[in-house]
């Protein structure tokens, strides 16, 4: 029987889970990354002074068409990190032992990782956006630049939440 309990994370059915995941949250962050592509290609366009009518105008893509690059650009990038964390494994840079996974050698392995996710999804973009590949990448860092800002005000306001809580 298929049921709202089974939509839990916590529930003990694992398909119900990868059916939630696929049903719920991708769909959700995918939307919420095409509003980020928007807003970053529009201020890629301001930071480089085109004016609307400007032929080297990076077009800002449909909500569609920015969840199909952000689809291609996290399936790329999970295969490049699967592979890079094989690796890492195999050479021993991620090392599990009695207290879990080494998280320095895995945050290592993500930094390096973090140029080549930068390239992948730029070539996407430059493919998929009628752009070149260097107002591609101008689009990208300003997509980074705003996810840095949302990181830290996101960061504060847990901050400011667990210190007027008074949580340990």
């Amino acid at each position: 029987m298929f049921d709202s309990s089974m939509l839990v994370l916590g529930a003990a059915n694992p398909v119900a889970v990868i059916l939630c995941l696929l049903v719920v949250v991708l769909p959700i962050g995918l939307l919420i990354g095409a509003v980020i592509l928007r807003a970053s290609v529009s201020l890629f366009n301001k930071f480089a002074g085109f004016d609307e009518d400007s032929r080297y105008r990076v077009p800002e893509p449909s909500m569609l068409n920015g969840m199909g690059m952000l689809l291609l650009s996290t399936i790329a990038n999970a295969i490049f990190s699967f592979l890079v964390k094989e690796i890492g494994r195999a050479t021993g840079m991620i090392q599990v032992g009695p207290e879990g996974v080494d998280f320095r050698g895995e945050m290592l392995l993500n930094l390096v990782s973090l140029p080549v996710s930068f390239v992948i999804f730029s070539a996407i973009l430059s493919s998929m956006l009628p752009t070149t590949f260097k107002r591609a990448m101008g689009v990208v860092l300003c997509q980074y630049l705003i996810v840095l800002a949302l990181a830290i005000v996101i960061g504060l306001l847990v901050f400011l939440v667990v210190m007027a809580t008074g949580a340990n």
